[in-house]
């Protein structure tokens, strides 16, 4: 069971992470701007390597309100329509793959807002918060926080003990 929650959140994370980049660039247009989706090398904070990701960015710079706008609402809106798919699926391996894509758009609407609010409003630089092994890495926990909590959920329940509410 374990594997094939982080196999499906895996899969998923793909089509969320770029309805998040999507969502970047169509916040980006709601708010008067143009921008476009670039796929570019993304060098690790902690060893001498570079991955690949996508990123929306404005062909111009935005004031702080309306990047505030892009960064909070483009992963939070691509959260959505997760969402709302899990709410209604009763397949536990299905859920578990789906809520955990949630945490993770909300999580990336959470440290996209607070590292742009640190660095433009309060002049702070967390800059942990843009290495490719915190933005990534806390995605793979979390697929495997829910990978392991359906395991033991499922454990639980087949030998006959209630699970405590």
């Amino acid at each position: 069971m374990f594997v094939r929650v982080v196999i499906l959140s895996l899969l998923l994370f793909v089509a969320a992470f770029g309805a998040h980049e999507v969502m970047h660039l169509l916040l980006i247009y709601a708010v008067g701007s143009q921008g476009l989706i670039i796929a570019r090398p993304w060098h690790l904070g902690y060893l001498d390597f570079s991955i690949w990701s996508l990123h929306a960015q404005p062909t111009a710079p935005l004031d702080v309100v309306r990047q505030s706008i892009v960064n909070f609402f483009g992963p939070f809106l691509a959260a959505v329509p997760f969402a709302a798919l899990a709410w209604y699926v009763r397949q536990p391996i299905a859920f578990a793959a789906l809520l955990a894509n949630v945490v993770i758009l909300v999580f990336y609407a959470g440290i996209e807002l607070g590292d742009l609010l640190l660095e433009q409003v309060w002049n702070t630089d967390v800059s942990l918060l843009t290495t490719p092994e915190f933005n990534y890495g806390v995605p793979v926990l979390v697929i495997l926080v829910a990978g392991l909590s359906l395991t033991v959920i499922s454990a639980i329940r087949e030998r006959g003990r209630p699970i405590p509410e």
